[in-house]
């Protein structure tokens, strides 16, 4: 067995040596992509042709219509809704340098501008289908259709071309050419004249449908297949795995000069002269097949139009996936680790070595206790220790040859594996273990780690070991170990544990955020805070940016804002939070643990469910394209405005705003914000929502302003803005005003001199008078004044009182540097109350209740009726709050309600605070804390003193369990 053994090992370091030293060799050509179908708007499944306007809106034209889409919305145009439109099958699109939209059908030629659809050919509606358009450098334009036109724009009419017999099946330009496809031949339409060009006798029912001229060469597809024309020459291409005369679908050439060329079934691209399948592109076959349209957008999107399985778009990731095409065997990844130039994957297979861009499984699997590999560590002694299902592993770390395995814990996860000195720390779901003598050992550790599911061990800079469990946090510090309590992920689940350069530990979670610093000054960061996400599953610190991967994919963070406590510049490079990731996304990450991530060859590396991904780290500082808002238009009354700048009659003051971001990537994270300058004097944050509304606005000069992001995206796009003129009405002008105003004057001035002969005649009498009624206004106004400030049932005040009067009793408290409190006073089963007894003694109680408010209260004290049940009670220098709630509740249930089978109860929260404090914010608190008594059994009430010090978004649970605010409460043993 020894020499069977030895003789595997001395083949596998030979295949090993051979490529030492060659540097790992990556090369993938693979697209991810999405697509679009009925069920997602589009109008039909057949999408016949593609365009791209300046505002980034694709056009897609059907054999149901014409559609503009955004990337969430197809809105469609067609004859039941457009009626210049003279069919709804759309042959033939294209965008001018005018960037008006011409539009082919089978029946009749459109164009679309400045929003408005017109009907080109309507004096002379043209026979048959409008094939295909071209368009010269100075504008001129031609059609084909049954004969080859030219579009006259001063004339505004289309008139055929006499050089040119016969149908026109595709027309190509490049530069001030024009080719013309037709039957038997193509023509070649320049500035000195036509040329046609007859096909090879052979080829008899040629029809040239597509052309494309890559470098010299022109390329033209047809019904018998591809020719390459050089030269004058025909020649006759086949396309790999296909018969001759296969029919050619498409030809595309995209903006860089690379041809596409497709059949039925297949997508081809022309390199070199050379056609090479492009299957990765296009997909599955079944799913995805007679691709008939193409267009490369300004994103670098390439879309595919196919007759019958809808709209596919396509678009190289940042980043690369080594799975089952790169020959791994099982493509469940969940270590990885950097050996030599190269890269162990560890798999649910066993371990496979990636080299030139394959995979290469290791004869060392059949040795392994178990081939689930979930963790590996290269040491100082070039060992390699590879952590599995079954227990441990040795290999030897220069060849990759098996050397030992470790019964001791062949029953035993191994899920992290680290070197401190010689010791090799070894951590299990059960227990931790470490190396001594080349034997296992628990001796050194504590009982509890003895037992523990280890799921990270780092020994730091500092001599300290670090061990994270599904339990909490430990830290060996002088040789002993102490469970860390004091932190914020006290017995959370520990993913991860990671020392920097400046000497931060960075400890993260299966769910609860992570934690930056040292023991006893930690910084807390979770989804509360900006992250994506709270699970932390690898950390790996590039310069100045923190590269983190969990289960929703990875993102890159600002460390240095992150040290200072904020998160700041936080961008997805892998966002899997989306639906439609599925297919649009390599999907990332995996495992909690050791060799979770690794920095190697330029490249930042992860294990996942498909194979092994990797980014280059120049991607790091690059940016996915940011949206580019459009203002689709503005509804104003019963009238659409589109243009930049509008102006609106006096009675259009109701104002209905959409606005959109075409964006075709991820295009549900897209968010918007918006202001209207003039009226808003902040962004509102619309978050997915593509409209506003801003009714009954005054008069005015009005800026309505539109910026967009992605939610995986930290920069805000550039504003857009449609100026807005509100008119007056003839009342509200200047000249107006100023008339009404000088009108004002000359009737005041004839009333003052009245009045002085009326003051001359019956001084006496009209002073008397007008005191007279000047009291009585008076007293009929403080009866106003009270009555609208109290409640009809219970005579106490209502909420009108308090918005009334809160500036003025905060003033008071600051003046007198005293305290405020706020009692919100809750009647207990007060509606089974009313559904049994009525709402007439319903009313009795809460008037009973009132009158006991009063007796208990004093007379500094506010007391509010705040709606239905609920009463607001604002003291005002009350030194002995507790004292006075107790006696409040104790009149309650001691109060003989005569209409009850037993006393009644009630739930107090209240807050104690300054009158610096946002008392709407401590209002809050205050209810927080009576929702509180209500959840523990009601009958009681709950004191948060100095409420001035908590912050919004606070858990008052969380706040009551670590005492971080004094409290005061008869519902449980909390501190004075």
């Amino acid at each position: 067995m020894r020499w069977y053994v030895g003789f595997y090992a001395l083949m596998l370091l030979g295949c090993v040596c051979l490529t030492k030293l060659q540097a790992m060799v990556l090369s993938q050509d693979e697209y991810l992509y999405r697509v679009w179908s009925v069920e997602s708007g589009l109008p039909q499944i057949s999408v016949t042709a593609i365009a791209q306007d300046a505002q980034g809106f694709l056009w897609l034209g059907t054999q149901n219509g014409l559609a503009r889409f955004d990337g969430v919305h197809f809105d469609v145009f067609n004859t039941a809704n457009t009626p210049a439109f003279s069919s709804n099958l759309i042959t033939a699109l294209h965008i001018d340098q005018q960037q008006r939209l011409w539009i082919g059908t089978v029946n009749g030629l459109m164009r679309y501008q400045q929003g408005q659809f017109s009907r080109l050919d309507q004096q002379q509606p043209l026979q048959g289908n409008i094939t295909s358009f071209a368009e010269l450098s100075d504008g001129t334009m031609y059609v084909g259709g049954a004969q080859l036109y030219q579009w006259r724009e001063p004339q505004a009419e289309l008139t055929p071309v006499a050089a040119h017999n016969g149908a026109v099946f595709q027309l190509f330009q490049q530069q001030d050419t024009v080719w013309v496809g037709a039957l038997n031949g193509f023509g070649i339409l320049t500035a000195d004249g036509y040329q046609w060009h007859n096909a090879p006798q052979n080829l008899a029912g040629l029809q040239i449908s597509e052309l494309a001229r890559q470098d010299s060469d022109l390329y033209l597809g047809s019904n018998l297949g591809l020719f390459r024309w050089q030269r004058g020459q025909w020649q006759a291409m086949t396309l790999p795995g296909q018969p001759d005369e296969t029919r050619i679908e498409l030809l595309y050439l995209d903006p860089q000069q690379k041809l596409w060329v497709a059949s039925y079934d297949k997508l081809y691209s022309l390199q070199q002269g050379q056609l090479l399948l492009a299957d990765s592109v296009q997909g599955p076959v079944e799913r995805f097949s007679w691709i008939e349209s193409m267009l490369q957008d300004r994103h670098g999107n390439i879309w595919l139009g196919s007759h019958s399985h809808g709209l596919k778009r396509l678009r190289r990731p940042p980043t690369q996936r080594f799975s089952k095409e790169q020959g791994i065997a099982d493509p469940y990844v969940w270590a990885v680790q950097p050996w030599q130039q190269h890269l162990l994957a560890g798999t649910s297979g066993g371990l496979s070595l990636l080299q030139h861009g394959r995979f290469q499984p290791l004869m060392a699997n059949q040795y392994l206790p178990s081939v689930f590999v979930y963790s590996m560590l290269l040491d100082s002694e070039q060992r390699l220790w590879v952590g599995t299902r079954a227990g441990l592993s040795r290999l030897d770390g220069k060849n990759l040859a098996w050397q030992r395995n470790y019964a001791d814990i062949s029953h035993l996860l191994v899920t992290t594996l680290a070197q401190e000195g010689e010791r090799i720390w070894v951590g299990t779901n059960g227990g931790l273990f470490y190396l001594q003598d080349d034997e296992l050992q628990q001796q050194q550790v504590p009982q509890v780690l003895q037992q523990a599911k280890i799921r990270i061990v780092l020994p730091d800079s500092q001599q300290r070991l670090w061990v994270g469990t599904e339990n909490g946090l430990f830290l060996r510090d002088k040789e002993s170990f102490a469970r860390l309590d004091n932190m914020p992920l006290s017995g959370s689940f520990i993913s991860t544990v990671k020392q920097f350069a400046d000497g931060n530990i960075l400890v993260g979670s299966f769910d609860q955020g992570f934690v930056l610093g040292q023991p006893g000054n930690w910084r807390w960061f979770t989804q509360l805070q900006g992250l994506p996400g709270n699970g932390v599953m690898h950390a790996e610190l590039v310069e100045n940016q923190l590269l983190i991967s969990n289960f929703q994919g990875f993102y890159r963070v600002n460390y240095p804002a992150l040290t200072q406590g904020s998160v700041e510049q936080l961008y997805m490079l892998v966002d899997d939070r989306r639906p439609d990731a599925e297919t649009d996304s390599h999907r990332c990450c995996n495992g909690a643990g050791s060799s979770k991530g690794a920095l190697h060859q330029g490249r930042v590396w992860y294990p996942t469910l498909n194979g092994v991904l990797s980014l280059p780290l120049q991607q790091l500082i690059q940016h996915a394209p940011v949206p580019e808002p459009v203002i689709r238009s503005l509804t104003a009354g019963s009238e659409r405005y589109r243009s930049n700048n509008v102006r609106l009659a006096p009675e259009q003051s109701d104002w209905h705003f959409r606005f959109t971001a075409p964006y075709f990537v991820y295009p549900s994270s897209v968010q918007f914000r918006y202001q209207l300058h003039g009226y808003d004097n902040n962004w509102i944050d619309a978050g997915t929502r593509r409209e506003a509304f801003y009714t009954n606005l005054p008069p005015g000069n009005y800026s309505f302003n539109v910026q967009v992001r992605l939610a995986a995206d930290y920069r805000w796009s550039d504003t857009v803005t449609m100026n807005i003129e509100l008119r007056p009405y003839w009342y509200e002008t200047t000249w107006a005003r100023a008339l009404f105003l000088l009108l004002m004057l000359l009737i005041l001035c004839g009333l003052y001199r009245w009045r002085l002969l009326a003051l001359a005649r019956s001084q006496r009498q009209l002073a008397k008078l007008v005191a007279e009624r000047t009291c009585e206004l008076h007293q009929a106004n403080e009866k106003l004044q009270q009555m609208s400030m109290q409640d009809a049932l219970t005579g106490l005040h209502n909420r009108r009182y308090l918005d009334i009067n809160i500036e003025q009793i905060l003033s008071r408290s600051a003046r007198s540097g005293g305290l405020l409190t706020l009692a919100l006073l809750d009647l207990d089963h007060f509606k089974s109350i009313n559904d049994k007894l009525g709402h007439q003694v319903g009313d009795v109680i809460l008037k009973q209740l009132a009158d006991i408010v009063r007796q208990s209260s004093r007379s500094a004290d506010h007391l509010i009726r705040w709606g239905g049940e609920e009463f607001l009670l604002i003291l005002e220098h009350n030194d002995d709050v507790p004292r006075a709630l107790q006696r409040l509740l104790q009149a309650i249930k001691q109060h003989p309600w005569q209409q009850l089978p037993k006393p009644l109860t009630c739930s107090v929260g209240a807050v104690t605070f300054s009158a610096e404090a946002n008392w709407q914010q401590q209002l809050q608190w205050a209810d927080q804390a009576l929702y509180w008594v209500k959840q523990h059994g009601r009958d009681g009430y709950l004191l948060l003193q100095q409420g001035g010090n908590l912050r919004e978004n606070m858990d008052l649970a969380l706040l009551l369990r670590d005492g971080t605010v004094p409290v005061h409460s008869d519902k449980l043993p909390l501190p004075d």
